[in-house]
């Protein structure tokens, strides 16, 4: 896909890897719709460096928890830009809590918010864009599914359906869309995590012996969209720490 003048919505796109990500799209020449919940300040200093860059950017407010109101977000994105080329579902939420002590009003805002919203979102950029024109998804997942364990028992769960959904989309919207996802390592401090040496982690547990960052998952966004013969995979950007 030739990125230049196509639009995209990206999701959580203030801060950390949707901010990353919103800024690559931007360089290569998209117009860009963010999305945010709260991080307004953040997410309007996208808006002005992307404008800065001489592409389109509008910023649009949405809880992804009301579910009963994603798909509005859709609609509000179509009305400013017409149809949507791209979708990039980022947006998560990290909460920590093991599967015993789980409750169906904390698992819900978490499923909500991670899983059923990038369905959702998915289903609504499916049906918003012409029959002849091409589409990209890309979800953003997590490398630590492919160990199991016993932490953030609700996010490794919704994590692990995404890298699911991701492959039966990509079956059910082939051949005019496709449907990928990134599985970042260590990349950044977690909230409630600022404390840890992540380089000492890296050393410890990443045969790279390196930490990622932001920028190097929105490079494999762009290596996802500038190529047209890949679907249904989940693409690892880990080090190596999942092997």
């Amino acid at each position: 896909m030739d990125l230049k003048g196509k639009n995209a919505l990206v999701t959580g796109s203030g801060i950390r890897l949707g901010r990353a990500i919103a800024l690559a799209l931007g360089r290569e020449g998209c117009n860009l719709a963010l999305h945010y919940n709260t991080s307004v300040e953040s997410v309007v200093q996208v808006k002005s460096n992307l404008e800065k860059m001489g592409v389109r950017a509008q910023v649009f407010q949405q809880d992804l928890e009301d579910v009963s109101h994603v798909q509005d977000l859709m609609s509000r994105v179509c009305k400013e830009f017409g149809n949507i080329d791209i979708l990039i579902n980022n947006a998560g939420i990290y909460p920590q809590g093991y599967g015993k002590s789980a409750t169906p009003e904390t698992i819900g805002r978490v499923f909500s918010i991670n899983l059923f919203s990038p369905w959702l979102l998915i289903s609504a950029f499916a049906k918003q864009l012409p029959q002849d024109m091409q589409g990209k998804v890309i979800n953003i997942s997590d490398a630590r599914v492919f160990r199991h364990g016993t932490d953030h028992f609700s996010y490794r769960v919704t994590k692990d359906a995404i890298n699911t959904i991701t492959a039966m989309f990509a079956l059910e919207l082939a051949p005019n869309i496709t449907v990928n996802a990134i599985a970042p390592g260590i990349m950044l401090p977690l909230q409630g995590y600022e404390h840890i040496d992540l380089q000492a982690v890296a050393d410890r547990q990443i045969p790279l012996r390196q930490i990622g960052s932001p920028e190097i998952v929105a490079q494999n966004v762009l290596h996802i969209l500038n190529q047209d013969f890949m679907t249904g995979h989940v693409i690892r950007v880990d080090g190596g720490e999942f092997l």
